[in-house]
């Protein structure tokens, strides 16, 4: 449909290049706007101010996630809880959230430095890398394989299929290809269901089977929580990493800082999400009739609550185009709020937080090779870097030094 009056009419492709090389300019304009109409991917509104995305994100009953979240759509089924209203949200959300609260994550840091310490030991001694393929990528994905599970060698597999659709706009040659992967991962997660209810485990799995035996949950809802683990878990804190590593590298003074006082890490982490969140925003269906900033929305018209955008807003943010490392409050909407705030937070930062320590204690002079940086073909979805070539001096591994696998890191 047409912008309806009193709304302003954007070309805003949050796919296209040239918004991946500076989506920081064409959010100021959003935000000038306040609400705007964008043509592309069928027609949507924008909405890119910290108090309107709040607003909207915590109202579940107008603005309904049941429709579409990604746009344009991914085709590769439900993304649950992610792509779901109230009561089901409740329902779906309180499967998983044993596994992913405070404690749980905390519990898993002595895995994730086991990965973090064995990825590295991988390309120490040749003094070269690339920060995303053989750091960022492989770490959250053997972590999250590891929450619900799986074998966390087998974290390339499934993170290519991944990593190309993410990557992959629909209208790409490579996207179907890419969604034939990710539905072959889908298969591969009903075979482990089958599996664990003839042999079942203390994990993740198994776990989901349970509320599936008590009526909680389908087998395809079961196999829907699964694959919304493994897209959530494996891109966006790769992403995040690769970002927050790359910015440090051009930073030199803020490298040094954080090296020398480690406890800033978890400000830091925080402040390099809000700073380019991995995920720029989530869309959402206008189930009545409303107005906002004098602009009439339609019901079933589609709203894109851009959270990049409002952790720039320079009315939430004191110097919201600056990295302040112990920025504090620090309420970003990186991880949405409300009810879809993202499960997985509390992991998310201790992975981060981890692998920057890890990063800085043996990568410390790590160098970036600019001309090498690479973006994917698209960040619609996500906003990182696909590639981050990097060379250091090298060093001996450290396989011996390794602490010991925790035991019961799915305590609930």
């Amino acid at each position: 449909m047409n912008a309806p009056p009193g709304c302003p009419v954007v070309r805003f492709d949050h796919h296209a290049a040239a918004f991946a090389r500076d989506p920081w300019s064409v959010y100021d304009g959003l935000r000038a706007a306040r609400v705007a109409y964008s043509e592309t991917y069928g027609g949507f509104y924008v909405l890119s101010r910290y108090s309107d995305v709040w607003d909207a994100a915590r109202d579940d009953e107008t603005f309904s996630s049941d429709r579409e979240v990604v746009l344009p759509a991914t085709g590769v089924g439900r993304l649950i809880p992610l792509n779901a209203d109230p009561p089901d949200l409740q329902r779906y959300r309180s499967a998983l959230f044993p596994y992913f609260t405070q404690r749980a994550a905390e519990a898993m840091a002595g895995d994730i430095r086991r990965f973090t310490a064995a990825t590295i030991d991988a390309f120490i001694e040749s003094g070269h890398c690339d920060l995303i393929c053989d750091l960022a990528a492989p770490v959250p994905a053997m972590t999250t394989l590891e929450l619900m599970g799986l074998a966390p060698e087998d974290w390339a597999v499934l993170a290519e299929p991944l990593h190309d659709l993410i990557a992959y706009p629909t209208e790409h040659p490579n996207h179907e290809s890419a969604r034939a992967g990710v539905w072959a991962i889908r298969e591969r997660f009903a075979a482990e269901a089958a599996a664990r209810a003839v042999a079942p485990r203390d994990d993740m799995v198994t776990h989901l089977l349970g509320l599936e035996a008590d009526g909680t949950l389908s087998r395809d809802e079961v196999v829907d929580l699964l694959m919304m683990v493994t897209i959530g878990g494996f891109d966006t804190t790769m992403a995040a990493i690769g970002s927050a590593l790359l910015y440090l590298e051009r930073h030199p003074d803020e490298r040094r800082r954080l090296a020398a006082d480690p406890a800033l890490l978890p400000a830091a982490v925080d402040e390099f999400l809000r700073f380019e969140a991995p995920v720029q925003g989530f869309a959402r269906t206008v189930t009545r009739d409303i107005e906002i900033g004098g602009c009439p929305i339609p019901a079933g018209e589609t709203v894109f609550l851009l959270w990049g955008s409002a952790n720039r807003d320079p009315e939430a943010f004191e110097r919201p185009d600056e990295v302040v490392l112990d920025r504090r409050p620090n309420r970003h909407l990186t991880f949405g709020v409300g009810g879809h705030r993202c499960l997985g937070a509390h992991l998310a930062r201790v992975e981060m937080r981890v692998v920057l320590a890890e990063a800085l204690r043996r990568l410390g002079d790590y160098t970036i090779d600019a001309e090498g940086v690479r973006w994917p073909a698209s960040v619609g979805i996500l906003y990182g870097r696909a590639h981050i070539p990097a060379t250091f001096t090298p060093a001996p591994q450290e396989r011996d030094a390794l602490p010991p696998p925790i035991a019961g890191n799915t305590a609930r």
